[in-house]
């Protein structure tokens, strides 16, 4: 028994193949987006502050037929009116054509909220080291993603320093000195020490201006023989230098903890302030706006060539087409449209994951013009899919948490009694 291969079939084109390729899989999606206005008190509204001073409200996008986004131009405009937006993609966006960014704003829309849960964003940055205990919050989530993407696309860095932490420090014999670049309230400070060698103890004093100074009340921490680490924990308005009418009431840009008998060494100082915030913006926007970055950098950098199908040897005959080449860094998944069907050289078919570089023919339906050929990587990052709308109104990305790229090739071909017509 003689046993052919698909190769011995197709020697001669019986009819011309074209191809037409688009990147992303959006059948499902609608193609004219509506927006609204948003609510003035909405409780997902933020604030973000920048480190030139500027500063830029943050809320989660909400786009007709239930589909959430974010802005993608700091610059850009809200709708006063009901606004159509038309599906494009990120080079239709013009503050983006001259940005290599996609592959990290499209990594933090997958991996941020609402793709991912304030529940499920939260372990994610706790195993990361990037949070405490406490969740994430809607407002949180979406302020930080939105400060990522900003970054990404306009250059506007978010305001990430530490106010907690001394600008300077000086040491002498018998204190140790802070500047704060403002004039924090301390709400405690911890002390790291060696071991003590007979009773110590420390005191904390403040001053406005570096020349006078007074002692802050209840500051005095003793240390005890064994203890490296101590905690002390401030009374409200123990460092308050200023009240001020409708502001945050002032402390002071200097303190010195000066250490009072015994031979402790102190080898480190932690603050802490007041009001619980460390920084400018929210302690986990912060959290979060450096993980996305983090991440999503890593993830750009592990980006390999796009999924593509090669047709360039591909001929028609005996209802067979081919070869096609799947040009890819990872396995794929291939799929074809209602009754056609992937085989390799030998006939076996195929379907689901293929490897990099596999030659396959395509058998179509009869009676069918057209075989519609998909393969996506699952593991990788999809392509930012954009609204746009005529004139300055903002430019957003799209969330689509179960898009993938999706890479289409659609086969059509003329029999060959038409192209002698044709020609």
């Amino acid at each position: 028994m003689t046993t052919h291969s698909l190769l011995s079939l197709v020697e001669w084109p019986s009819a011309r193949i074209t191809g037409r390729r688009r990147g992303h899989n959006t059948k499902a999606l609608p193609q004219r987006l509506t927006r609204y206005r948003g609510g003035t008190y909405s409780s997902t509204v933020d604030e973000v502050v920048f480190t030139d001073g500027t500063s830029a409200r943050t809320d989660l996008i909400r786009l007709n037929p239930s589909i959430a986004a974010y802005s993608l131009d700091i610059a850009g405009i809200a709708p006063n009116l009901p606004s159509g937006y038309q599906v494009a993609d990120w080079l239709s966006v013009a503050n983006l054509r001259a940005r290599t960014r996609e592959t990290q704003v499209a990594w933090i829309l997958a991996n941020s909220f609402p793709a991912l849960s304030t529940a499920q964003l939260s372990r994610r940055l706790r195993a990361a080291g990037y949070l405490g205990e406490a969740n994430i919050k809607d407002h949180e989530a979406i302020a930080g993603t939105q400060a990522a993407i900003w970054f990404l696309t306009n250059g506007v860095e978010l305001d990430t320093a530490a106010r907690n932490v001394p600008t300077a420090t000086r040491k002498s014999p018998s204190f140790i000195e802070f500047e704060f670049d403002e004039r924090p309230q301390l709400g405690g400070f911890v002390v790291r020490t060696g071991a003590a060698q007979g009773p110590a103890s420390v005191r904390l004093h403040a001053s406005v201006n570096g020349a006078v100074w007074r002692e802050v009340s209840s500051s005095e921490l003793s240390f005890t023989a064994g203890e490296t680490r101590y905690v002390k924990a401030l009374g409200v308005g123990a460092t308050v230098a200023e009240t001020r009418h409708g502001a945050s009431d002032l402390g002071y840009r200097f303190y010195r903890l000066y250490v009072q008998g015994g031979t402790a060494e102190v080898e480190g100082v932690d603050f802490w302030l007041h009001d619980a915030r460390n920084h400018r913006n929210a302690d986990r926007v912060v959290q979060l706006y450096r993980y996305l970055l983090e991440r999503s950098s890593i993830a750009a950098g592990q980006v390999e060539h796009s999924v593509a199908i090669d047709d360039s040897q591909a001929v028609m005959a005996a209802g067979l087409m081919g070869p096609f080449v799947v040009d890819s860094a990872r396995p794929v998944i291939l799929s074809l449209s209602e009754g056609a069907k992937a085989m390799d050289i030998s006939g076996a078919e195929l379907a689901g994951s293929v490897n990099p570089g596999t030659r396959f023919y395509v058998r179509p339906a009869e009676c069918i013009a057209a075989v519609t050929v998909s393969v996506s990587d699952p593991t990788a990052a999809a392509r930012v899919l954009t609204g746009v709308a005529q004139g300055p109104l903002t430019p957003l990305a799209l969330v689509l948490p179960d898009a993938q790229e999706v890479v289409e090739f659609t086969v059509e071909w003329a029999e060959a009694a038409e192209l002698s017509r044709v020609s």
